[in-house]
């Protein structure tokens, strides 16, 4: 027993050791991820799986622009990786405007794959604007929007790939507001949420189309929009102005940034709720409301996971570098980085 004991340090790090060298975090208490990017003075945000899971999408600034850590200031651009690992390589930069915010549309009937995405002009002001691109790169343009709509952000696509939801403040609204448009005229075809109801931020609508979950607060007189104090929201899609669409929060926890699993069934999000010193972590929790599983380290403070399309993983931007020494100064350096889903969920998932 007492050779057991003596030898059993020297095990586990060479478990350790055998882990970093693949990629993977470093022990079994440790939740398993593995780096996809990791570019010293750049911040990469934002990932999406392509249609068939073989590629990510991801937007890239470099720290001297001034985008530091998560800010979404600076000059973006948007790139993508082999989830398999490889060589990033540059898919599109826009003169005078980020592409930030990016959604790859998925259903395969649909063979356009088209990306939208939020762009973000450079010069004083920093309007925001809705725009397209074909996956090779190719084709990008601005859609417009009506005045009701407001500046977009975080676009999300409606199975069907004619439209999308998003985010916008209309002229003198106390609040931003979810709103379904038409993605080849910027028509607004439904008012999804109201402002005196809810202030919303990052939506996602579900595979089906039926509903969407959105990162959001109820309005407070006096008190601004505030994305830290979101919670994960969930209602039917339709006429907000004239329905009951059954609004209701998830867990009534913080939580942010919210996607849809394949089938539907799950949530994933951003959450601080049991990280101590202040970082995010990945949370994934059955849509009907449930306990959340945390699937990453808050070492790690991770932001805007995504599904992959088979289900059994997902991507997430990372932290990494001294924010405030080196080429990771002015905020903090972030890559993009894959990892399985739970075992626990999984097993929920085939029960089903």
């Amino acid at each position: 027993m007492r050779i057991v004991k003596s030898l059993s340090p020297f095990v586990s790090a060479l478990a350790a050791l055998a882990m970093l060298a693949t990629g993977f975090s470093a022990s079994a208490q440790v939740r398993p991820f593995r780096r996809l990017t990791r570019e010293p003075g750049a911040v990469d945000y934002w990932p999406r799986f392509s249609p068939n899971g073989k590629t990510v999408l991801f937007s890239r600034c470099e720290i001297s622009s001034g985008c530091g850590g998560s800010s979404t200031s600076g000059y973006w651009t948007l790139w993508t990786i082999p989830t398999k690992g490889g060589k990033e390589r540059e898919l599109l930069a826009l003169d005078g405007v980020s592409a930030t915010r990016a959604n790859w549309l998925w259903n395969p009937s649909v063979t356009s794959g088209q990306i939208a995405f939020t762009g973000v002009e450079t010069s004083e002001g920093h309007a925001l604007g809705l725009w397209t691109v074909n996956p090779d790169g190719s084709g990008a343009v601005q859609v417009p929007l009506p005045q009701p709509v407001g500046p977009p952000s975080y676009p999300s696509w409606f199975p069907d790939g004619g439209s999308v939801a998003v985010t916008g403040v209309a002229a003198g609204a106390t609040g931003p507001h979810l709103s379904q448009v038409a993605i080849a005229s910027g028509d607004l075809m439904l008012t999804l949420s109201l402002p005196s109801a809810i202030w919303t931020g990052e939506p996602a609508v579900t595979h089906d189309g039926s509903a969407v979950a959105v990162a959001a607060q109820q309005p407070i007189a006096g008190q601004k929009y505030n994305d830290a104090n979101n919670q994960i929201w969930i209602e039917s899609v339709g006429d907000a102005e004239t329905q009951n669409l059954g609004l209701h929060p998830l867990d009534g926890l913080q939580s942010r940034a919210p996607d849809w699993s394949p089938d539907d069934h799950f949530l994933i999000f951003e959450s601080n709720r049991g990280c101590v010193n202040g970082n995010y972590a990945i949370f994934i929790e059955v849509a009907s409301g449930a306990k959340a599983v945390q699937a990453t380290d808050c070492a790690l403070n991770a932001n805007h996971a995504v599904w992959s399309p088979d289900g059994k993983g997902f991507a997430f931007s990372y932290a990494f570098g001294n924010p405030n020494a080196g080429k990771c100064a002015g905020g903090g350096c972030r890559g993009i980085a894959i990892a399985p889903v739970p075992a626990r969920i999984r097993r929920l998932s085939t029960a089903d």
